[in-house]
Formats: structure tokens, sequence, C-alpha cells
């Protein structure tokens, strides 16, 4: 699963982003997004005609009443507040619900980590593996 940043950076032509999705198709392995994402990341011209073919390509996890429910319960027991990690929080939530093993690829290095390490202490949820770029 890519955040906006990581979104953003294959986006942009990164070439450590563009291999890494490449592998994970290659070995079949599903890249997602949350629906948030492309409103994070929107852009227009020739690099929004880029975003678009990508979004073509991967799965859009929608933000459902259950991913928005896991996202409020991952605020609370990371002890972060909702109006600054509200859609980190939805992006976690809808990795942590998605099937496993799942990785998120980010470079924020303080809000994602600590909401995925929270979804290691919900039930019902899983912990995403961070990736960091």
């Amino acid at each position: 699963m890519l955040d906006a940043q990581g979104l953003s950076l294959h986006v942009d032509g990164d070439g450590r982003l563009k291999t890494m999705v490449e592998m994970a198709e290659q070995a079949s392995v599903r890249v997602a997004i949350s629906a948030v994402t492309p409103l994070e990341v929107r852009r227009s011209g020739k690099v929004g005609a880029r975003l678009r073919f990508l979004l073509a390509r991967y799965t859009i996890a929608p933000v459902s009443e259950r991913v928005i429910e896991a996202a409020g319960e991952l605020l609370d027991t990371s002890g972060l507040d909702g109006h600054e990690c509200l859609v980190d929080a939805l992006v976690v939530a809808t990795a942590a619900l998605s099937e496993p093993p799942v990785r998120l690829v980010t470079s924020d290095a303080s809000h994602i980590p600590k909401l995925c390490q929270a979804a290691g202490q919900v039930d019902g949820l899983d912990e995403p593996r961070v990736i960091t770029v």
C-alpha cells in the first residue's frame, strides 16, 4: 500500500519506487492505495495524466464505515490527534484491514509508524510493516 508520499514519488518518476512497484507486480503482489490518497496527490498536466494512468493499475481501497471506526481506534490507541493525523489514520486503518501481509510505503517517520504499531494492539487489525522511502 502506498501512502500519499509513496504515490507522489512514484508519479514523479522516483527510480526506487518504480523498482519496488515493478517487483511487487512481478511477484503478483497487489499494489493498493486508500481512496483518500489520490486527493492528497492531485496533479494537473502531464503529471496528472501519469497519476490517472497509475491509479487505473492499482487497487483503490474504499473508506468504509469499518475503516473509519478502525482509524478512530488507531488514534485512541496511539494517542495521536485526530485533526492532525486523520488522513494517516485512514490510510493505516485501510492497510491494517487488508489481507496480510501488508507493507505500507511512506516517508512519514513519525505518525505512520506509531499508527501501525497501534494496529498491532487493536483486536481485528493486523500491523502493517512500514517501508520508509
